[in-house]
């Protein structure tokens, strides 16, 4: 596995693309095989074809058997190691913001910020769908045929398209007629779109269930069974991904990076960065800058 490329400054890990289209793929085999906690703009999918795999997200363990599919968000902290274990590993790399180049992709920004594991036998339907596009992704960018870059575009937006429907999947729309299932889904978009663009303020339940035109009550039901969150913790999660970028890529003080954030308080802002990162915002920034 070849990252002689990519460097890591702190935890972020930069050059990860060395051609103009942003994109990485990168087959693993070794068997002993250690890459630090970091984090990068780009999404990322690692997907084992021979053997199982273990990677560590946020300070949570995922186990992948063979074949399964991890997602890995972008913002997301993540680390291989891997000892004694014989095995071949795609990790495929793509720059959503870059890709977008029709503005689309940011309204569902939220379908596709948490990392999730997607497994043969409990996500069957999704993990055929996906391991189809995944292999011929892996096809196309081996060949390298006319107009390759074209149709690995065309599989990555497949691949965010499944995986952004398949969290809408998981609410529970069984009594609900298909006309009103498809207003619902138009009114829970406006939901996102509405945190997207002012999660950075001081916004609150009764906020964006107005702009997605819900109550509070049915609000809250259906976007903890879409995220598997409640509203604030997800938007805290949301606003702590934008101050780690503030803190890597800024010379801002603490209160500034926590004001830019969205959070009013100093204490709030410590409190949840560490709930959710593990370590306070100052220890972030330090290990940015050693």
């Amino acid at each position: 596995m070849k990252r002689e490329q990519a460097v890591l400054d702190g935890l972020q890990e930069k050059n990860i693309f060395t051609e103009s289209y942003p994109f990485r793929l990168l087959l693993n085999t070794w068997e002993n095989f250690d890459w630090p906690m970091h984090w990068h703009h780009a999404v990322e999918l690692v997907y084992p074809v021979e053997n199982n795999y273990t990677a560590t997200v946020n300070n949570h363990e995922y186990r992948l058997s063979e074949r399964d599919i991890l997602f890995i968000a972008g913002g997301d902290i993540h680390g291989f190691k891997t000892t004694n274990n014989k095995g071949n590993r795609f990790f495929i790399q793509f720059d959503i913001s870059t890709l977008d180049v029709f503005g689309q992709i940011q309204n569902f920004t939220p379908l596709l910020s948490s990392t999730r594991l997607i497994s043969r036998q409990q996500d069957h339907e999704l993990h055929r769908h996906l391991e189809k596009q995944i292999l011929e992704l892996i096809n196309e960018y081996d060949r390298k045929s006319l107009a390759y870059t074209l149709s690995l575009n065309a599989r990555v937006f497949d691949i965010l398209v499944l995986l952004a429907r398949s969290s809408l999947n998981h609410v529970d729309f069984k009594n609900i007629s298909s006309n009103k299932r498809f207003f619902t889904l138009e009114k829970l978009n406006l939901a996102f779109q509405f945190i997207e663009k002012n999660y950075q303020k001081d916004i609150s339940l009764k906020d964006v269930s107005c702009a997605a035109g819900f109550s509070e009550y049915h609000f809250s039901r259906i976007f903890k069974e879409l995220t598997g969150h409640n509203f604030l913790n997800y938007l805290n999660e949301r606003r702590i991904k934008k101050a780690i970028k503030l803190l890597t890529i800024h010379d801002l003080s603490i209160i500034e990076v926590a004001h830019h954030s969205g959070f009013n308080s100093i204490a709030t802002f410590n409190r949840t960065f560490k709930k959710i990162k593990g370590c306070t915002p100052l220890e972030y920034k330090r290990i940015q800058h050693t």
